[in-house]
């Protein structure tokens, strides 16, 4: 199996649309050259990085190098995501976790997670921080988005579930979000924030900068979401589950299973390319 994850479309064809231009590309790819310790690159995996840093090579240089170094550090948050493993399976049926099939006119893609099941004890930081970055990482794999929208319900989350909440994984998930994410953060939504979302805010943000912070925008249970879709994602880009237009949440996470099992190879490719960074070098 090469180490290189193959994805579904052409650099060639974001170059054309003007998004990013050879020469960055082949800027990045100079530098890897002298960075063996970085693993060989496919170009449409470098065209990822420049469009996440707004085609600043250097900040790109720095985000893949963070990428890799990130991830290959933190095993549990990253390896072993085949969808069929027992474990795996089994955070699906605590959470929903979502990309919805419709992006924003602003060529955004939208991702979801929402509690399934509200027995706290059943809840686990990591698996679910694993599984929340492997809805990143498949949502990036065709015609690369200009962004990305993360939203996170709370309806069902309650005290003793942030008491499930370790720092150590906390940390490493925040590190990668801001420091190693190969797409742009746009908006970060929080559905149903209730006094819950205030007591999550005082444990996470320590963990953030004034730019990941600044891009939360919390919505409390009674909100009137003809104003949510007015300003910020229309109906037609959002689940019935929020009033939206789009298929419901479980029939959505059904879906991300399944299109986990048929990027199955794209996934496993992607860790063992993480295997190949030489973090000592």
């Amino acid at each position: 199996m090469s180490a290189v994850p193959k994805y579904g479309f052409c650099a060639e064809d974001v170059i054309k649309e003007g998004r990013t231009t050879k020469s960055n590309i082949e800027a990045v790819k100079k530098w890897l050259s002298y960075n063996t310790h970085i693993p060989p690159m496919s170009d449409e995996q470098i065209v990822l990085f420049l469009l996440a840093c707004d085609n600043d090579v250097e900040f790109t240089q720095r985000t893949i190098e963070n990428f890799f170094k990130q991830k290959a550090a933190s095993p549990e948050l990253f390896a072993n995501r085949d969808i069929d493993l027992k474990e795996n399976q089994y955070q699906h049926t605590i959470t929903y976790f979502t990309i919805f099939p419709k992006r924003t006119k602003e060529n955004c893609v939208v991702t979801c997670g929402s509690l399934r099941n509200t027995t706290y004890y059943k809840w686990s930081i990591e698996p679910q921080i694993k599984t929340a970055f492997t809805l990143i990482d498949t949502s990036l794999y065709s015609n690369p988005p200009n962004g990305l929208i993360f939203i996170l319900d709370l309806k069902g989350v309650g005290l003793m579930h942030l008491s499930r909440l370790k720092l150590g994984p906390l940390k490493k998930f925040f590190a990668y979000l801001q420091e190693a994410l190969p797409v742009k953060l746009k908006q970060v939504h929080i559905m149903n924030a209730s006094y819950i979302f205030e007591k999550l805010l005082a444990i996470t943000k320590p963990f953030m900068k004034q730019e990941l912070y600044d891009l939360i925008v919390s919505h409390p249970p009674d909100t009137k979401m003809e104003e949510f879709f007015e300003n910020y994602i229309p109906a037609s880009c959002m689940p019935v589950d929020f009033g939206g237009e789009l298929p419901s949440l479980e029939q959505m996470s059904e879906d991300f299973q399944n299109q986990c099992r048929k990027l199955k190879t794209f996934l496993q490719t992607g860790e063992k390319q993480v295997e190949l960074y030489k973090k000592d070098n």
